[in-house]
């Protein structure tokens, strides 16, 4: 059987799963939403909003746009514009914020179970698309969530719409004719806008191919995307392993940065716990070392906005010492502050040459070497595994601090609760996450646990896999 057919069987195939499938579906859907409710008070978003404003559709945050492809962008956009969303490392792709946007519509009452089937379809596209493409295609530079993310889109909302054999190969020729997007665009608002443009993508493409448009019967044919897209490296007989939904693969993000940097976040702080806060203190210098091509995506060594400190391996790590958990506010413009600046200059991030990831963000570990302002160590910490991957999975609270700050910070900016919560609230699987106190009789306002200063700061929530070799006899 060809990929083609094989991609659209199961899609067509899909449904929720069983109920530990089910529950991770459900924390993708609550996260998306959360995040795309704090991204509504982003720059990025309040522009895009102006370009398409209209009156035809709404949007999640309830403001009314010149169509419904239009209203897909404009959610995907905001899901995408704090890179706070999650993501899937088997397909290159952050894939929650194209899929939801493409099958959660603010004008459409569709059946939860639905809703449930189809984003596990969109998870199958996602990573057999990504397979029979190749790793080679997102380290050649494209952005993966801007090209797969387009045939996530159009295979979740097609299973949406119970699309059959043919329409389905339509869809996804469809949205290979829209796919795009480079990693060239890290650090500015285009990269939220290739997330906004694949999900309309694979909207509008299911929704062509539904009225009878009509594309190649087999878009992975020879001279095809693969080979137009790809380096040579997809496989072209995928196993059936290959055409399975796979939640539990996905990484749930617990700072709103790169996600190549979390890595090195989770090993500052495991560094700062150990010595103390005041550990920046007295001209300590921090040198870390990491796998060569592994730190490859984070473009900027001083970042001169938000959106570059996002992708600024050194940035992160000064946050992380001298606040913390990075939260929101570390990324505002405002936030770059003198003290984090001038820390970036007792900073040193290296890669090794001698351990090449071959551009895998999760491969080998990373180390830090802590020295006092004479040269003398004060400790030597390593980390293999990334924050809130699963590896090392986040607790329910952690992910319920995160979406009540995300949901505080749409509240505070518009002053009214995030309006496509009351739709979340009919698909339980979603529900439980965002308000984990009602199977115990209680539910949370959203919004009540944020921090004082209005700015979520996420904690780790994680058991971290660690080790430590401190000077002085302390634990290995």
């Amino acid at each position: 059987m060809s990929f083609i057919l094989q991609l659209s069987a199961a899609v067509r195939a899909s449904d929720g799963g069983e109920a530990a499938h089910r529950d991770l579906l459900g924390r993708a859907i609550a996260d998306t939403v959360g995040v795309a409710a704090a991204g509504w008070a982003e720059p990025a978003v309040a522009a895009a909003t102006r370009a398409y404003a209209g009156g035809a559709a709404r949007s999640w945050s309830g403001s009314t746009l010149e169509g419904e492809d239009a209203a897909v962008m404009l959610d995907a956009i905001a899901a995408h514009a704090l890179d706070f969303d999650d993501v899937y490392l088997d397909s290159a792709t952050h894939p929650s914020a194209v899929i939801l946007p493409a099958i959660l519509r603010a004008d459409r009452d569709d059946d939860p179970e639905e809703i449930l089937a189809a984003f596990a379809a969109g998870l199958t596209a996602a990573l057999a698309v990504a397979r029979r493409v190749g790793p080679g295609h997102y380290h050649r530079g494209w952005h993966g969530t801007g090209t797969i993310g387009a045939f996530a889109a159009a295979a979740a909302a097609g299973r949406l719409r119970r699309l059959d054999e043919r329409q389905l190969a339509s869809a996804f020729a469809l949205a290979a004719a829209q796919s795009g997007g480079l990693r060239v665009n890290f650090g500015t608002m285009a990269k939220p806008a290739q997330a906004g443009l694949a999900a309309a993508a694979g909207f509008r493409a299911a929704r062509l191919a539904a009225a009878g448009f009509e594309g190649s019967s087999d878009v992975f044919a020879p001279g095809g995307y693969a080979d137009l897209y790809g380096t040579g490296d997809g496989i072209a007989d995928l196993s059936d392993e290959a055409f399975e939904a796979r939640p539990d693969l996905l990484a749930l993000k617990l700072y709103p940065c790169c996600y190549a940097s979390h890595r090195l976040i989770g090993l500052a702080l495991d560094a700062r716990s150990a010595l103390g806060a005041g550990l920046t203190e007295g001209g300590t210098r921090f040198r870390l070392l990491a796998p060569k091509r592994s730190l490859e995506v984070l473009r900027y060594t001083r970042p001169r906005n938000g959106l570059e400190a996002k992708f600024s391996g050194p940035y992160c790590i000064a946050a992380a010492l001298l606040d913390g958990a990075p939260g929101l506010g570390h990324f505002d413009d405002a936030a770059l502050r003198p003290d984090i600046l001038q820390l970036l200059d007792r900073i040193d991030l290296s890669e090794d040459p001698a351990r090449d990831s071959g551009g895998d963000i999760t491969a080998g570990e990373v180390t830090m070497e802590v020295l006092d302002g004479a040269g003398a160590r004060i400790g030597r910490f390593s980390r293999s595994v990334i924050p809130g991957s699963p590896q090392d999975p986040p607790s329910r609270a952690a992910v319920a601090a995160k979406l009540s700050g995300c949901l505080a910070t749409f509240e505070s900016g518009f002053r009214r609760p995030f309006p496509l919560l009351a739709k979340v609230q009919a698909i339980p699987e979603a529900a439980a996450w965002l308000w984990p106190g009602e199977a115990d009789g209680r539910r949370e306002q959203p919004g009540a646990r944020m921090a004082d200063t209005g700015q979520l700061t996420a904690p780790p929530g994680t058991a971290a896999s660690r080790k430590q070799d401190r000077v002085g006899g302390a634990a290995r």
